[in-house]
């Protein structure tokens, strides 16, 4: 899949997110960054998908695990394991 597939499919998935906007400002944001700009934008459109339920946390989660620990050394993000302990 494309560039522009994915950016129509944040632009059809994302009600109010101009797809040319949402990548070029994602490029500017993470261009100076530390950190791969290539892994925060699939994060961010993965992220995309986990707030309009089409991808659940646990599937984010380990979808980028391994890519998370790579980045950054660990993997400290929270996840929702469905226990009702609270």
């Amino acid at each position: 899949m494309g560039n522009s597939d994915e950016t129509r499919m944040i632009d059809d998935e994302a009600v109010g997110i101009d797809a040319a906007v949402w990548e070029e400002t994602a490029d500017e944001l993470l261009a100076d960054g530390p950190y791969d700009p290539k892994l925060g934008k699939e994060m961010s459109r993965d992220a995309v998908r986990v707030s309009t339920g089409r991808m659940t946390e646990a599937e984010f989660h380990e979808k980028y695990h391994d890519a998370v620990l790579e980045e950054f050394g660990v993997d400290d993000r929270p996840i929702d394991t469905g226990d009702a302990d609270e």
